[in-house]
C-alpha cells in the first residue's frame, strides 16, 4: 500500500507484530464474544468455516474458530497473510483456479478449501493484525454487497479488540481511569458523578445552599454551523470562564452536553444566589476569542435555593432545572427561580415513569405498522413501526403522550430493543409469506449509546433470516445533533451492514445539511408540516420541491408523510415523489391488518 510504501518492510512487520502482542491475541484464554463473532458469520454467510486468524511471524493463530480442529497453520500457506496489505476484503472464489493457492496443502489437502473471504482486522495504530475469514470447500461467487456485510463483521470485532485492549490498560492505569470517571475530559471540571459526591458531602455539613444550573443559548447553533470541533473548544472555554469566575470557592461541574452546575454552600438568601448568577451570566457577555474569531454566546440560568426546594442535590437539580426550563421559556440570557407550584410538572412525571415501567412489564406497549406507498403504482413497499401503549384507563396511547419522559428513563433502551426485535420479527414473518417489505423502526438515543447497537442488529437479522436491506434504521435530527459521535460510528457500522438510513422530520430541525454531509443518510423524509398545507405556488410546496431536488443531487431516495388527500398524492407524484405515507393510504394498523392489505390490488389502498 502507498501509505507504507516509504517504510522498510522488516520495520513495518516488527511494528505489527509488536501491535499483536499489544492486544494480547495470542497464549490467551478464548474470548466468549469472539466465539460468537465467527458463529454469527458462519451462520451469516453460510459456510462451514469461520475463523480469525491472527497473523504471526511463523504460523497463523486462530483466536476464534467455528468447523475446523487445527488451531494454528504455518503462515506460509496461509490465505489470511495475502490480506495483510489490503484495504478491502480478499476473495477468492474458486482457490483451484487461483495460481497463488492451487498448489497449496490447505487446497489439496484438508480442510480442501476452494471458496475463501477474508476482511483486513486493521486496528486503530494502522496495523493489520490478521482477518475474520470465511472457508468453504466448494467454488462459490461472492459479489461486492457480501463482502461489505463481512467487512461490516470485521468492524465489529475491530470494535472489540480495541475494548478489549482498552480493558487491559485499564487494569496496567486504575488511577487515571479513577479520574476520568469522575471527571469531563473536555472540560477538565467534575463530571455528574462526581457532582454528585461532593454536592452530598457539602449538604450534610452546610445545608443552606444554591444550585445555579446553566444551559448555553445558541450552542447548537455553533455546532451546526462551526463543527462539532469548533463547539467541543467552546465549551472548554465556558469551563474555564466559569472556573475562573467561581475559583475554589464553589462546586463546579459539567453535566454532560452544554449543561454546567454550580453549588454554593452557604448561600440560602435568593437575593444572594441572585447577585451569583447575574455576575456569572455576565460573564458570558465578554465573548469568547477561539484562534482569531471571537464568538458571541449567552447563557439561561436555573436557580433552586436548599433546604427550601430540596435537601438533596438529586431534588435541587429537578427544581433548578424547572427553573431554567422557565427561563428560556422566556426567551433566553435569563435568571430564573424555583418555584413550588412547579413541583407538579415533576411529580406528574415521576408518576408517568412508574407507569411507564409497569407498562414494559405488563406487555402494554404495542407496534401498529403504517404502510408506505410506491407513488407510481401505489404498491405498498415499506411499513414504519409505530409505538403505541395500551393504558388500562386512557386507552391507546401515541407516542406524543409519553415519549419525551421515556427517552430520558433507563428504560427507553430496552423499550427500544424490544421495539427492534419485534418489527425485525415481524418482517421476516412478511418476508417468507412472499410479501417482503421494507421495515422503518425509530430508535432510541440510549440504543446509539449503548456502543453495541450493530453488534445487535446483526444477531436481529441473523437470527431472524431477515436481508439487511429490508430494515430502515430512522432518526431524528434531535437524536443525531445531541450524541454526534455515538451515532455516527453506529450508523456507519450499520451501512456498512446493507441497513438503510433514514432521516426523519426532514426540514425542520437546525442541522439537516450538515447531517447529510456527516451521516450516511440512504432516505430523507418530508415532515407532514411542509405536506399539510402544501399548493401549488405557496411556499410549502417550495420547500418540498428543494428537498425533492437536492435529494436527487445527493442520490438519496424520498418519502413524504402525512399524505392525507388525493391531491396532495398527485402533486407529489408530478413533483417527482416516489414514496409517501398517510392515512390517504391506511392509518397505523395491527400486523395482521397490514398483511390483510398486502392481498388487495395497490389500486384499493387509497379508497381504504
Amino acid at each position: 500500500m502507498e501509505c507504507w510504501a516509504a517504510k522498510d518492510d522488516s520495520t513495518h512487520e516488527a511494528e505489527r507484530l509488536k501491535a499483536i502482542a499489544d492486544y494480547a491475541l495470542v497464549g490467551t484464554p478464548p474470548e466468549p464474544e469472539f466465539d460468537h463473532i465467527v458463529a454469527l458469520a458462519a451462520s451469516l454467510f453460510d459456510v462451514a468455516i469461520s475463523l480469525i486468524s491472527i497473523v504471526e511471524k511463523e504460523q497463523q493463530i486462530f483466536a476464534a474458530r467455528v468447523g475446523l480442529e487445527a488451531a494454528s497453520t504455518a503462515r506460509d500457506i496461509s490465505f489470511c497473510a495475502h490480506a495483510l496489505d489490503r484495504e478491502t476484503a480478499l476473495v477468492v472464489e474458486d482457490a483451484r483456479l487461483d495460481p497463488r493457492f492451487a498448489d497449496n496443502p490447505l487446497v489439496v489437502g484438508p480442510p480442501f478449501i476452494r471458496f475463501y473471504a477474508g476482511a483486513p482486522l486493521r486496528v486503530a495504530s494502522g496495523h493489520v493484525l490478521g482477518t475474520l475469514c470465511i472457508i468453504s470447500p466448494e467454488p462459490r461467487g461472492f459479489d461486492p454487497l457480501r463482502a461489505q456485510q463481512l467487512e461490516g463483521l470485521a468492524q465489529l470485532l475491530i470494535d472489540r479488540l480495541e475494548l478489549r485492549r482498552s480493558e487491559r490498560k485499564r487494569r496496567a492505569n486504575e488511577a487515571r481511569l479513577a479520574h476520568l470517571a469522575h471527571y469531563d475530559q473536555l472540560t477538565g471540571l467534575p463530571n455528574r458523578t462526581q457532582f454528585h459526591e461532593a454536592a452530598d458531602h457539602l449538604l450534610a455539613s452546610r445545608p443552606a445552599a444554591a444550585v445555579l444550573l446553566f444551559d448555553l443559548d445558541g450552542f447548537k447553533d455553533v455546532n451546526d454551523v462551526l463543527g462539532h470541533a469548533t463547539g467541543d473548544r467552546l465549551l472548554a472555554a465556558v469551563g474555564e470562564r466559569l472556573r475562573g469566575e467561581v475559583k475554589d470557592r464553589y462546586l463546579l461541574a459539567r453535566l454532560g452536553g452544554d449543561e454546567f452546575a454550580l453549588l454554593v454552600p452557604g448561600v440560602g438568601d435568593p437575593r444572594d444566589a441572585h447577585r451569583i448568577a447575574i455576575q456569572l451570566r455576565n460573564a458570558f457577555r465578554r465573548g469568547f476569542l477561539l484562534d482569531d474569531d471571537e464568538l458571541q454566546l449567552d447563557t439561561s440560568i436555573g436557580v433552586a435555593i436548599a433546604p427550601h426546594h430540596g435537601r438533596t442535590i438529586e431534588a435541587l437539580l429537578m427544581a433548578a432545572d424547572l427553573a431554567l426550563y422557565r427561563a428560556k421559556a422566556q426567551g433566553g440570557g435569563t435568571v430564573g427561580f424555583f418555584e413550588p407550584h412547579l413541583r407538579h410538572s415533576v411529580e406528574a412525571r415521576r408518576r408517568l415513569q412508574k407507569q411507564l415501567r409497569h407498562a414494559f412489564e405488563a406487555g402494554e406497549f404495542e407496534l401498529l405498522y403504517q404502510p408506505q406507498i410506491d407513488l407510481a403504482d401505489d404498491r405498498i413497499v415499506g411499513a414504519e413501526a409505530l409505538l403505541r401503549w395500551n393504558h388500562p384507563e386512557h386507552g391507546q396511547l401515541s407516542p406524543g403522550q409519553f415519549l419525551d419522559v421515556l427517552d430520558r428513563m433507563p428504560l427507553a433502551a430496552a423499550v427500544g430493543s424490544w421495539v427492534l426485535r419485534s418489527a425485525i420479527a415481524q418482517a421476516a414473518r412478511w418476508n417468507e409469506a412472499g410479501t417482503p417489505l421494507r421495515i422503518g423502526v425509530n430508535l432510541f438515543a440510549a440504543q446509539f449509546r449503548s456502543g453495541n447497537l450493530p453488534e445487535r442488529v446483526a444477531i436481529k437479522l441473523a437470527d431472524n433470516k431477515l436481508p439487511a436491506q429490508l430494515l430502515e434504521i430512522e432518526l431524528t435530527e434531535t437524536v443525531a445533533v445531541r450524541n454526534g459521535h455515538a451515532v455516527g460510528s453506529a450508523l456507519a457500522a450499520l451501512r456498512q451492514m446493507g441497513v438503510a438510513i433514514s432521516l426523519d422530520d426532514f426540514g425542520t430541525g437546525y442541522a439537516s445539511l450538515s447531517l447529510l454531509k456527516e451521516l450516511p443518510v440512504t432516505r430523507l423524509k418530508i415532515d407532514k408540516i411542509f405536506v399539510a398545507d402544501m399548493v401549488a405556488g405557496n411556499c410549502d410546496a417550495v420547500v418540498v420541491d428543494a428537498i425533492l431536488r437536492m435529494a436527487g443531487s445527493f442520490g438519496l431516495d424520498v418519502i413524504a408523510e402525512g399524505v392525507e388527500t388525493a391531491e396532495q398524492r398527485d402533486w407529489l407524484r408530478n413533483a417527482g415523489c416516489r414514496e409517501a405515507q398517510g392515512y390517504l393510504f391506511g392509518r397505523p394498523m395491527p400486523a395482521s391488518e397490514l398483511t390483510d392489505r398486502l392481498s388487495r390490488p395497490p389500486a384499493s389502498l387509497a379508497a381504504a
